[in-house]
């Protein structure tokens, strides 16, 4: 019996490799490279040491805080975002990079939907773009969902057998989204839909909230202060959430946290009903930018 398993590992293990790259094998991501520019932002943090602000989160930070706004403010910064990124790879993006990046304070973003969702796309997307880690490997492991699995699988052919991911050179601009120095992304294109969504109480995933506790008691082991921030949806998702309160009590326990409305317009400064488009990018940044001394006062 023991033998039959292992020869069936095996055998699954290699079909997977010697046809991952064939388009209409679905189950595992092995394609390198996205509108997310995930494979881009990790090669480049080996530029950036010592920032003043590291911003984490899933695309509404890295569509959101546009780090050449915050240099022009004299902070040095790096957005380690990503696509559908949760806590659950937060956790180990952080467990990877945070002493290389060794910020001297964080900007977390938070965001309803990406509280409650499995992770799966985000996982799918760090193991091809990303090179594999321990913490990489845990986290896959310990989803037990066959997709990330077959990822890590294939990534393990990928990197360690064929280093096909070092030589690996991302397009800077994919689609209508440019990679800017520094991980942010901007969105050259505005896709804004009107259009009516159903009424819907917020849950929190329970293994997403442990993960996000577990990625700020590392930030205050190292006594690196942190801000969660909740990126503002256009008018016309965010009336249909009927308890946002209580998701802002949830973050609010967990310390220091941000949540505005400012005077947006859903057919000007949104690109889509939950990202901000380049007019609400620039309110956006700058009005917080003069928050920022209210949440990170200088040390005396």
């Amino acid at each position: 019996m023991l033998c039959f398993v292992l020869v069936a590992v095996a055998g699954y293990t290699l079909l997977l490799w010697v046809f991952g790259d064939l388009g209409w094998v679905r189950t595992a991501n092995t394609t390198m490279g996205s509108t997310g520019h995930l494979c881009s932002r990790i090669k480049d943090i080996r530029n950036y040491h010592d920032v003043d602000i590291l911003f984490l989160g899933s695309s509404h930070s890295y569509r959101t805080f546009d780090t050449r706004t915050y240099e022009a403010a004299g902070y040095h910064c790096f957005n380690l975002g990503s696509s559908n990124q949760t806590p659950m790879q937060t956790l180990v993006l952080l467990q990877t990079y945070l002493d290389s990046l060794n910020p001297r304070r964080v900007i977390f973003e938070v965001h309803p939907d990406i509280m409650n969702h499995d992770g799966v796309e985000s996982a799918v997307d760090l193991l091809a773009n990303a090179p594999l880690t321990y913490p990489m490997t845990r986290m896959a492991w310990q989803m037990g969902n066959m997709k990330v699995l077959n990822t890590w699988l294939y990534s393990l052919y990928n990197q360690l057998l064929c280093h096909r991911l070092e030589h690996f050179v991302e397009d800077s601009v994919i689609q209508d989204a440019a990679y800017v120095p520094g991980g942010y992304v901007e969105i050259n294109a505005r896709r804004f839909e009107v259009k009516r969504y159903p009424r819907k109480n917020l849950t929190i995933r329970p293994e997403q909230m442990d993960a996000l506790k577990a990625c700020l008691a590392m930030l205050r082991e190292r006594h690196i202060p942190y801000l969660l921030v909740e990126v503002q949806d256009a008018e016309q998702l965010r009336k249909t959430f009927l308890n946002h309160d209580w998701f802002e009590e949830q973050m609010r326990s967990l310390g220091p946290y941000r949540y505005k409305v400012l005077p947006m317009v859903d057919t000007v400064h949104f690109a889509n009903s939950n990202h901000l488009y380049k007019p609400g990018i620039v309110m956006f940044n700058d009005d917080l930018i003069q928050d920022l001394d209210q949440y990170f006062p200088p040390k005396e």
